[in-house]
């Protein structure tokens, strides 16, 4: 196993994917998010206080994004490595990495009984965060205020 696969660079252990879109227009690929700020503590167990947000990765050259949907479970992001050299970015063809600096994205992702590993190369991406704070359910409801 490659020593970044341990890593949480991006920081975001137990953010629980809502929502992926793959634009082959914009080349670019965005997860709607739910990123934990705090744990709660309860009878039984423990939730989180989230915020809504995007992960976006922009002027997207080569991805392997594996995917999969578990009925009752949230697929959520549990390792990432930002890498600046790999062999995905060497087996670029030069043209396409021709005046661009790319970065090798590793995400390594629980989706209940399956875990999957997403590479992507980009030459940008950012995560935003809304200010508005909620507290996670666990009965699939998934948001609600307190």
């Amino acid at each position: 196993m490659e020593d970044y696969k341990d890593n949480d660079d991006l920081e975001l252990y137990d953010t629980v994917i809502e929502e992926v879109l793959i634009s082959h227009r914009e080349k670019s690929i965005s997860f709607q998010i739910l990123k934990p700020i705090s744990r709660i503590e309860r009878q039984g167990g423990f939730t989180y206080r989230v915020k809504k947000g995007t992960l976006k990765f922009e002027d997207v050259i080569r991805a392997n994004i594996p995917y999969s949907f578990e009925w009752d479970e949230w697929s959520e992001f549990y390792r990432s490595a930002v890498l600046g050299s790999s062999k995905m970015i060497d087996s670029i063809p030069a043209g396409a990495k021709e005046n661009k600096s790319l970065e090798h994205v590793y995400l390594g992702v629980d989706y209940g009984v399956e875990y999957k590993e997403l590479h992507i190369v980009c030459s940008n991406y950012y995560l935003s965060l809304e200010e508005q704070e909620y507290i996670l359910h666990d009965d699939f409801d998934w948001l609600y205020e307190e």
